[in-house]
């Protein structure tokens, strides 16, 4: 075993090939990063690159990277538009034994998958694995995320959303998404897909983190997949309605109704997020997204200004 309760890694093992799944729209540059990252893990074994454009022509020339062991195949989306649409289009085309995940604007370490594979191989109860990430909170500002504990369990995921389970740390087996089923495109604007796949994985499988850096993800960038208020609200209202389970967690059902009211009251809908603030407070008292939407609903700040206090805090409203 390595430090981290790994095991060793040879090119002479016959490693599993993993399915490396790239959902993209509009940020060419980004994702050129993205799949090099991919393209250099330093893990013995075959990784398929699937790279899926989400309403948009491929980039063809990304082909020209691939190599022997570092195939690259690139779909145009053909589920419903959008983010889980673009996952679900690359599911169909990932028949490995492993999926991985990176988003377009993310990138990964050069070890992350060796890493990854050899706790799986070594811990079958876990099939799905996320890892530490470094969140990069502007250009310069970066904040280490490793994780706190190797085993997340289901009552741990419902009091919160946890990062090291960032969809672009995530390596899945792929009998998971056979059991429970691929992301839901009915999720408004699909935000938080991640993490409702996630919730229904807890019923079925064990879940892991290898507790260091493994992914770098970008904080600071804007996302054609979620953006605005009303898509946090909508979409947590959502998964609120599909996962009545959430408020079995007092402190976690706090934590999201703190987050739909301080995205109502950057809609102007200021009643309806003091409603739900005092809704969630009465749940946690100390919800920090529940204090904040009182806040804003109060004084009217810039949500922009409070967005960047409660990232300060590590309390951002994803």
């Amino acid at each position: 075993m390595s430090a981290h309760g790994l095991a060793p890694t040879s090119s002479e093992d016959a490693m599993p090939t993993v399915a490396a799944v790239v959902p993209t729209r509009g940020r060419p540059k980004l994702l050129r990063e993205a799949v090099e990252s991919v393209l250099a893990q330093d893990y013995a074994g075959d990784i398929h690159l699937v790279i899926v454009h989400d309403q948009e022509e491929p980039h063809w020339g990304l082909q020209e990277l691939g190599r022997e062991g570092r195939s690259i195949t690139l779909l145009r989306n053909t589920h419903a538009a959008g983010l889980a649409g673009a996952r679900n289009t690359g599911l169909d085309h990932a028949s490995a034994e492993y999926i991985a995940w990176c988003d377009d604007d993310d990138f990964w370490d050069a070890d992350k998958i060796r890493l990854q594979v050899g706790r799986m191989m070594t811990d079958p109860e876990i099939g799905v694995l996320g890892a530490g990430i470094r969140l990069l909170m502007t250009e310069t500002r970066v904040v280490n995320w490793p994780g706190n504990r190797p085993r997340v369990a289901r009552s741990d995921l419902l009091s919160h959303r946890r990062k090291e389970l960032h969809s672009s740390t995530l390596l899945v087996r792929r009998w998971v998404y056979d059991a429970v089923g691929g992301f839901d495109e009915e999720l408004p604007n699909n935000y938080a897909e991640d993490y409702e796949f996630l919730l229904r994985a807890a019923d079925t499988t064990g879940i892991g983190v290898v507790n260091r850096p493994l992914a770098s993800v970008r904080k600071y960038n804007s996302s054609w997949f979620r953006d605005r208020g009303e898509v946090v609200a909508t979409g947590l209202e959502y998964l609120v309605r599909r996962h009545p389970e959430i408020a079995t967690s007092r402190r976690g059902h706090a934590r999201v109704l703190g987050q739909i009211a301080f995205a109502r009251s950057t809609m102007g809908q200021r009643r309806v997020a003091t409603r739900t603030a005092l809704r969630a407070l009465s749940r946690w008292p100390v919800a920090p997204h529940a204090a904040l939407a009182l806040i804003h609903a109060s004084i009217g700040a810039d949500p922009r200004v409070m967005l960047g206090v409660a990232r300060r805090l590590g309390r951002g409203i994803t």
